[in-house]
């Protein structure tokens, strides 16, 4: 497997991918309706192309078949406005049919399921531009045209696909069942939908009125199908339990429960939420717990350093020394503030969610019906898929009655309505049971093949869209999907790289709960130590860089466990505030993204604190000899290299499982201590110098962590790492997102505008270790993890920083 397979198959089980995934691929209507639509055609074997689809078919639609279908209409309307222009009309559709047939034919190349699909979109874009240009238009003007340009399209897509698959077998009933029974109506309201229904439906018998109000006596309320399974769903949820997640379960299949089905489902929430929420209301105890220890512990120790500073002062012996102290209780008040500000953040989380927990436990039975969101079509879904209503003889006889005194001015109706009349002594009555005959008919054959195409067009979608712009994020989501090959792109050739299709199924999550190792070093110590002479000079100045480096590390979460002397070891958990006060000392994974911005931090505080202290300079290397600088006036940019460099650090970040890859305990002299892989391979990372600059270099677990955790990421790639939507077009969009992906040496967090960059050269441990650069063959075992093509442990490197890397 090379690097960027590994990477593909990791990008897809990211949240920002998912995501994305879930909006424009529309996956949970996508379900919902394909399992409405499976009922409705009794399990139609074309559906079956759809059961491992994740969501809609995407299709993204080339210039010149867009532009295509939309001139087909507009010729289509001048055509209808003055029928004398029959022979433009006849030249025009030759020519178009014969292009629409060859594109169709170079798109398809005869696959069964292409061919299907390509019909559906093609109808579904004819409706969108017929819907545009007609919206203005009148009922019966609307009726008219949808009629005349139905049978002209039923016709054209008939001989196309009869044409292509002479030698093919294509599962085309469903097509036939729906679209070629009625008429290219466009988009619709369901008001507006019965008015144009109304000269069809009195076609098949019975006024449109007459035909509304049986409809709407006899409309479902309910369907329970699948219910269990809901409810199932929600008491397996434990932490995972929010209000959003209740929606989206309700939500993803087709079902509207009846009042017992929706005493099942409160019943099922607020059993599950009253879990969540004595749990929820133990850790706001504990939290605000921990919070007055900080502010209890935050008084003891300004007192204590405040005394220390006093002590200081009294005994004063250089100005550096004083500057120690004084950095000491900064960092330690810094310390405790981040503390402070970290669990009143996860206090606040705590408390929205037990605010909305209690919500849903006061919430009654009927309230729960607003968490299942209907759309337009669905009343009429629902009277499809579930058990028909009935309606009383004397029922329905009145609704005859008050329908006839509404149309009585209306003679067709009138006329129709007598025919049904029975004379009766002392009264008249009406036939219902032709009447009901007749209601059936239409909703078998008007109705429900209208349906069928809207459920249809639910299962696939097309790019670019009728006179809509795109976002740059859902543009970028069509052009990454279909460079994996899961985009049918009409018109327009692209090279695919599909994923591989690895099983057992790489176990990508380990990646997304780690612990994390910082190591610095310090650059040039030895340099400093050389041009001082002076050991307890050169101690004084490198305590006060490393209460620097700690108030960052401080800030971050980071738990400091070694001063090497020439830099430091971190550990960064999720649970450091309880492993310092040792209440623990096993780490809880679920702080990398602190590590990569603590180290990014560190480095530019390095560059602060010489800025900050060039000044002093020449007291610190006034004893140096060959010093051929004055320091006066001089800034960063223009001091030599040499002394820059003594405070240029190297980071380096690896991360891992607990306790496999790193252990922490207290060694032989009760402190404590970490062992592991993790502490050599970060130690070696901090290692890898730069002459011009301090680095941060972490492993890609480090950055599989990020990728598998962060809301957003994009590609650092040579074709800039910006997009001005406004300067392209679609396709050029499309070109630039797919190129962005391919040539990519790197990711960008976009929120914390962070840069990561591939390493460039090939790198060897002196151990067992060996770094993979490049693009170089690599097994992936079951868990997960990477190794060499010999079977060692493998690491790819990657660079971080705050700007663009050259």
């Amino acid at each position: 497997m090379l690097r960027n397979e590994f990477e593909e198959i990791l990008i897809t089980e990211t949240p920002y991918y998912q995501r994305m995934n879930k909006i424009y691929r529309d996956s949970i209507n996508f379900k919902r309706y394909l399992e409405v639509l499976k009922k409705v055609s009794n399990n139609d074997p074309v559906l079956k192309y759809f059961d491992d689809k994740e969501g809609r078919e995407i299709v993204f639609l080339g210039r010149k078949i867009f532009a295509l279908q939309e001139e087909f209409v507009a010729n289509y309307l001048k055509f209808l406005k003055d029928e004398s222009l029959i022979s433009k009309w006849d030249e025009f559709f030759e020519r178009y049919s014969n292009t629409i047939f060859d594109i169709y034919k170079r798109f398809t190349q005869l696959d069964p399921f292409k061919i299907f699909i390509f019909e559906i979109v093609n109808r579904k874009l004819l409706r969108d531009i017929l819907t545009k240009e007609i919206a203005s238009r009148g009922v019966e003007e609307k009726v008219y045209i949808s009629e005349r340009i139905g049978m002209v399209v039923n016709q054209l897509f008939n001989y196309i696909r009869r044409s292509l698959t002479r030698n093919v077998m294509v599962q085309d009933r469903l097509i036939s069942d729906s679209y070629e029974r009625i008429p290219l109506y466009p988009k619709t309201t369901r008001a507006e939908l019965t008015k144009l229904l109304a000269k069809p439906i009195f076609k098949k018998g019975l006024p449109e009125p007459l035909f509304s109000g049986i409809l709407k006596n006899l409309m479902n309320t309910s369907y329970n199908e699948g219910l269990q399974r809901i409810v199932d769903e929600i008491k397996m949820l434990g932490k995972a339990f929010s209000r959003e997640k209740i929606m989206e379960l309700l939500n993803a299949r087709f079902v509207f429960p009846d009042e017992n089905g929706m005493l099942k489902v409160m019943t099922a929430i607020q059993s599950t939420a009253q879990g969540v929420y004595e749990e929820t209301k133990k850790k706001i105890m504990v939290i605000e717990k921990q919070i007055e220890e900080l502010e209890q512990r935050m008084e003891q120790i300004s007192k204590e350093l405040s005394n220390d500073l006093m002590n200081e002062v009294r005994n004063f012996s250089t100005e550096d020394a004083l500057e120690v102290h004084i950095k000491k209780l900064k960092r330690n008040l810094i310390s405790l503030g981040y503390d402070i500000r970290r669990f009143r953040i996860e206090l606040q989380e705590y408390q929205k969610q037990e605010g909305e927990i209690e919500g849903l436990l006061k919430l009654k039975i009927t309230d729960f019906a607003k968490f299942i969101a209907k759309n337009e079509w669905d009343p009429y879904l629902l009277f499809l898929v579930g058990e028909r209503n009935t309606i009383e003889d004397e029922t329905l006889q009145n609704l005859i009655k008050e329908v006839a005194s509404e149309v009585k001015g209306n003679k067709e109706y009138t006329n129709l309505l007598n025919e049904f009349r029975i004379t009766g002594f002392l009264r008249e009555s009406y036939n219902t049971t032709e009447i009901m005959k007749r209601f059936d008919i239409i909703i078998k054959e008007i109705f429900e093949p209208f349906l069928k195409t809207l459920l249809l067009e639910e299962l696939i979608d097309y790019y670019p869209k009728v006179g809509g712009a795109l976002s740059m994020e859902n543009i970028r989501f069509v052009a990454e999907e279909a460079l994996q090959g899961k985009v049918s792109v009409v018109e327009k050739e692209i090279k695919t790289v599909p994923l591989i299709d690895v099983k057992p199924k790489l176990n990508v999550s380990r990646y997304k709960n780690l612990v994390t190792v910082l190591t610095y070093d310090i650059r040039g110590s030895t340099f400093m130590g050389t041009k001082l002479q002076n050991a307890e000079k050169e101690n004084e100045i490198r305590n006060l860089f490393q209460e620097t480096m700690l108030t960052v590390i401080e800030k971050f979460g980071g738990l400091p466990i070694k001063d090497t002397g020439d830099g430091g070891i971190i550990l960064f958990a999720n649970n450091n505030f309880d492993i310092k006060n040792q209440k623990t000392k096993i780490p809880v994974p679920g702080s990398v993204l602190n590590a990569v911005r603590c180290g990014l931090e560190m480095v530019k505080e390095s560059i602060n604190f010489v800025q900050e202290n060039i000044e002093h300079y020449k007291d610190w290397f006034k004893e140096a000899e060959d010093r051929k600088i004055d320091f006066e006036g001089v800034t960063y940019a223009t001091l030599p290299p040499v002394y820059q460099s003594i405070f240029q650090i190297g980071v380096g970040i690896a991360s891992g499982e607990y306790p496999k890859e790193v252990y922490l305990d207290r060694n032989a002299f009760g402190e404590l201590d970490l062992t592991g892989m993790l502490v050599r391979e970060s130690n070696f990372y901090s290692k890898i110098k730069s002459r011009e600059k301090s680095t941060v270099i972490c492993d890609d677990a480090t950055i599989f962590n990020l990728l598998l955790n962060v809301d957003k990421f994009s590609f650092l790639s040579d074709t800039g790492v910006k997009l001005t939507a406004e300067s392209m077009d679609i396709e050029q969009e499309l070109e630039f997102w797919i190129n962005q992906k391919i040539s990519r040496r790197g990711f960008i967090l976009d929120l914390y505008r962070i840069f990561i960059s591939k390493m460039g050269e090939e790198i060897y441990h002196p151990g067992s270790l060996k770094i993979l650069l490049g693009v170089s063959d690599i097994a992936i075992e079951e868990t997960g993890e990477i190794k060499d093509g010999k079977g060692g442990r493998g690491k790819f490197l990657f660079e971080l920083s705050y700007e663009v890397p050259k």
